[in-house]
């Protein structure tokens, strides 16, 4: 699952194994991806800002403060729970999954955007005043 931060302008990244779909499909050069939210069913299209594209993983950057699409950035406000969609397409700025670039849908899944990281290091101190016996 994804876990992204709502209007970040820190790079972020997420992994997906997109290469798989490759060998069943035409060629295709870029990604275009959907978020669309479970609460409100409001969609974001973005091309994917591919960091690393290989045989084992995909890892895609994007920030969430800018309405870029083309440039893998876009506008997402909101917390909560996304589905996404990638698709692969021979377009750097097409938009749209009926469009005639896109070549087929290759991945989907569900993501999370929350206003807190998913976690928290804590902070472990031992004590250096403790004598041991055996």
């Amino acid at each position: 699952m994804i876990t992204l931060l709502p209007n970040s302008s820190t790079e972020q990244f997420f992994y997906l194994t997109l290469q798989e779909a490759k060998k069943d499909f035409d060629a295709f050069t870029n990604y275009l991806v959907e978020f669309r939210s479970l609460a409100s069913e409001e969609e974001f299209y973005f091309i994917a800002d591919v960091v690393t594209d290989n045989a084992r993983y995909t890892k895609i950057s994007i920030n969430t403060d800018a309405n870029q699409p083309t440039a893998g950035h876009i506008l997402l406000t909101e917390s909560g729970q996304y589905s996404y969609r990638v698709w692969g397409q021979n377009s750097t700025t097409n938009l749209e999954p009926t469009n005639a670039a896109v070549v087929a849908m290759i991945d989907r899944g569900t993501l999370t955007v929350t206003g807190e990281t998913g976690y928290t290091i804590l902070s472990i101190s031992i004590p250096d005043n403790v004598i041991y016996y055996q």
